[in-house]
């Protein structure tokens, strides 16, 4: 099973915080995708996964961005994703996609996922059970209401879950709940003391690629827009096809 690549044990941020990566911290729920072929049931929580199913034939990667708050190079992100004819996943603020509806329904128009990374990001494993369903259903239905897009994949905000809340999930229809295997670190201006830069963010990902990886990455990111070619152009020379999530389950 392949662990979130991440700078530090726990990094918090306005967008996500990373959770512990060590085999020892394993949290509820979290499988290889190769384990999750059986049907959930009504109380079981929804399936942590790191990475998609692996194929020594066919490399494949995710690329993913979280949308929180920021908003303004949204466009520039899909003309990109557009120019190489790469197809994403996109994971939304119920109220970010409610207050940019045409950035929402352009996501989804483009060909892209869009899915649920609950309605406010706040802290769900201090939340009550009702809270808890109100940030998945409320922006289920935000995302359908503006774009018709079904979410069934959830992202957890600041990469926090317990099994109450991975139980909710499920019952609120979000088999897979989508970590990732490497945190592109594009949230931050500084890490540790390191400055993130473009070749930083860059090196990040493409030194961490693995067949059926999950890439991390923001909408409002500070390198995003300027790292995001050079990604692609170095994913796709590794031999990596590029597809949704849901393409690797």
């Amino acid at each position: 099973m392949s662990l979130p690549a991440t700078g530090s044990s726990m990094v918090s941020t306005k967008e996500d915080t990373v959770t512990d990566s060590s085999a020892e911290n394993k949290q509820p729920g979290r499988e290889t995708i190769e384990e999750t072929t059986s049907t959930l049931k009504p109380g079981e929580p929804s399936i942590v996964i790191t990475n998609g199913r692996t194929n020594p034939e066919c490399m494949k990667m995710a690329l993913t961005f979280d949308s929180g708050w920021e908003y303004e190079n949204a466009e520039q992100l899909l003309d990109i994703l557009d120019e190489f004819g790469i197809k994403a996943t996109f994971f939304t603020r119920g109220l970010w996609a409610k207050d940019h509806p045409e950035i929402a329904l352009d996501i989804v128009s483009r060909g892209h996922d869009l899915e649920n990374h609950s309605l406010t990001h706040g802290h769900m494993n201090e939340m009550s059970d009702e809270e808890i369903r109100n940030e998945i259903s409320e922006t289920t239905r935000i995302i359908k209401d503006i774009t018709g897009f079904d979410a069934d994949l959830f992202r957890p905000p600041y990469g926090e879950y317990n099994e109450r809340v991975l139980t909710i999930l499920n019952e609120e229809g979000y088999r897979y709940t989508v970590m990732w295997t490497v945190d592109s670190h594009d949230w931050a201006k500084e890490l540790n003391g390191t400055v993130i830069t473009k070749d930083y963010v860059i090196g990040r990902v493409l030194e961490n690629a693995s067949d059926g990886g999950i890439v991390l990455m923001h909408v409002g990111g500070h390198e995003t827009v300027n790292a995001l070619p050079e990604i692609i152009n170095g994913l796709m020379a590794k031999g990596y096809l590029l597809v949704r999530v849901k393409e690797m389950l």
